[in-house]
């Protein structure tokens, strides 16, 4: 007999364990709900409405104090949006923009295909054949012509680091995007450095519920996706967050992915084990480490690989041109780390919204923390520390590693430029030495083509007096007076260059003081007239 997904079950159970792990990595799942306390868990998945309705309004147990709510693609259950937006209160406003459809994601275009284009760009706009690219016919046209949709999924696609907050009286809910790491290329031809990062957007709500044990997490609808090891990545924080919270998943967990949720509540039931369960799962589901830690990783590499590239143009062939990829792929990257670097001092604004100022000199104002009572929101100390712990790491480990990068990567572009400069440099002594060496050639050989006419000319008093040993003997006379002369030349050029340059400075100065000294006398022989 099939599992029935429909009903609770119990979720320490390996069987269970291995179903429903199994089944929430499909595309198809939709939504789950968990209920757990410190001994006992409970899962179920694809609820309906008329579920989610009779499950509302049916109290918990006190084994299993909190209650995990999680839903993907809320915009295809709009019912059960509207179940949930009716009991916490929600306003309006929010369950519209919950209910909102997603744009269809954009095409991901082929690596080959865009290198091969922008190579064919780059020759389009080379100046030494006076060419200028037009690729596209919409290149001149602006943005805000070419797109006019401003729905809240539109302009979290265009603004990376857009987040919202919204507060209701039985309610905090924080919404951002979250970056989940996209499918490896298949084959390393598919991998370029001038493509952008390898991560993709998705935005996410997470709701904190005044009843003080239930948490509500809403994902956005990722569309169809064409790989099927995708949708476990986009799903990544949350599975791990889900696996842990049955005894398999957190015994088998690694150490520094360990997230304990069950493990940190009290040992016997109390009202506390409500807020501290629900707190906590609030903060491993915002703290989504792996995606942050992956994009440092990410961007190392492509660090290393242009610096790689740069430094490898020392080796090359004084001939070979340049790679003309560096540049956009400098650009590409910078324009990647800020995206992320303003997107991560977001998160530090809403962890600073959730937890409220440290100095406790400070009047502290009603924040989310702070709110107590039937119609307020309790965050527990121990989640709000290890809020205050994520906020420091964010500060003193990731953004300024951001700020490093931004640093390294405006030395890898002066570098890029001085290492073209020297190697112009280069270039034009060789092309100096070469032209000396062609003029002295022609200094050397100039007296001997003189001495060949004078051989050459047919003279009546001249025939028949020089042989051509007479010939050959003045030729090697010429020839060497003409090198030792270019050799004696050579090293005293400068000299005589300077010497000369002297000399004509000091005679144009002696014509000015006696140009200039005689001007008075003739002025002087005007006026006596």
């Amino acid at each position: 007999m099939a599992p029935d997904y429909h009903r609770f079950r119990n979720f320490d159970d390996q069987a269970v364990f291995d179903d429903s792990q199994d089944r929430a990595e499909k595309e198809t799942t939709r939504n789950f709900v968990v209920e757990f306390g410190k001994d006992d868990v409970q899962v179920a998945f694809d609820l309906n409405s008329d579920r989610f309705t009779d499950l509302l309004k049916t109290g918990k147990s006190p084994e299993r104090p909190v209650r995990w709510i999680n839903i993907w693609a809320p915009n295809q259950q709009t019912d059960t949006m509207k179940v949930l937006g009716s009991h916490y209160k929600f306003s309006p406003r929010l369950q519209a923009i919950i209910r909102t459809v997603p744009e269809p994601s954009h095409p991901v275009k082929d690596p080959k295909v865009e290198h091969r284009f922008r190579a064919k760009a780059f020759a389009k706009n080379d100046p030494e054949v006076a060419a200028k690219s037009i690729d596209s016919p919409t290149a001149g046209i602006p943005t805000r012509i070419r797109s006019v949709n401003t729905s809240h999924y539109e302009i979290a696609r265009q603004m990376v680091s857009y987040q919202s907050v919204d507060v209701g009286a039985h309610f905090l809910c924080i919404g951002a995007n979250w970056m989940h790491q996209a499918p490896k290329p298949k084959s390393k031809d598919d991998e370029s450095i001038v493509a952008p990062d390898a991560h993709r957007r998705l935005w996410s709500w997470l709701v904190l519920c005044d009843d003080r044990d239930t948490v509500i997490s809403l994902h956005e609808d990722p569309g169809e996706v064409e790989d099927i090891t995708e949708t476990p990545r986009l799903r990544d924080n949350v599975l791990s967050v889900f696996r842990q919270l049955s005894q398999h998943g957190h015994k088998d967990a690694d150490p520094v992915s360990m997230q304990s949720v069950r493990q940190a509540l009290p040992e016997s039931p109390s009202d506390s084990a409500g807020v501290e369960g629900a707190s906590n799962l609030f903060y491993y589901l915002f703290d989504d480490w792996r995606a942050v830690y992956a994009s440092l990783s990410r961007f190392h590499k492509r660090l290393e690989a242009l610096q790689t590239s740069i430094l490898g143009n020392i080796n090359k062939k004084p001939n070979s041109t340049p790679d003309m990829s560096i540049i956009p792929s400098l650009h590409m990257l910078g324009r990647d780390i800020r995206v992320r670097q303003h997107l991560y001092q977001g998160y530090s604004n809403l962890i600073q919204r959730i937890v409220g100022p440290r100095d406790k000199s400070v009047p502290r104002p009603v924040t989310y923390s702070a709110m107590q009572g039937q119609n307020g929101v309790v965050v527990a100390s121990s989640a709000q520390q290890r809020f205050e712990r994520l906020g420091d790491r964010l500060e003193l480990l990731i953004l300024s590693e951001m700020r490093e990068f931004l640093v390294e990567k405006d030395a890898l572009i002066s570098t890029y430029f001085n290492l073209n400069a020297q190697k112009d440099s280069e270039a034009t002594a060789r092309l100096t030495r070469s032209a000396t060496l062609l003029a002295k050639l022609s200094v050397l050989f100039l007296p001997v083509s003189l001495m060949t006419s004078y051989f050459s000319v047919q003279i009546n008093d001249l025939a028949g007096v020089y042989t051509a040993r007479d010939y050959w003997s003045a030729f090697a006379v010429i020839m060497s007076i003409s090198f030792i002369s270019i050799f004696l030349l050579s090293k005293s050029l400068m000299w005589i260059t300077e010497t000369l340059e002297a000399w004509v400075k000091s005679t144009t100065k002696y014509c000015k003081r006696a140009v200039i000294g005689r001007r008075p006398e003739i002025d002087v022989e005007e006026e006596v007239e």
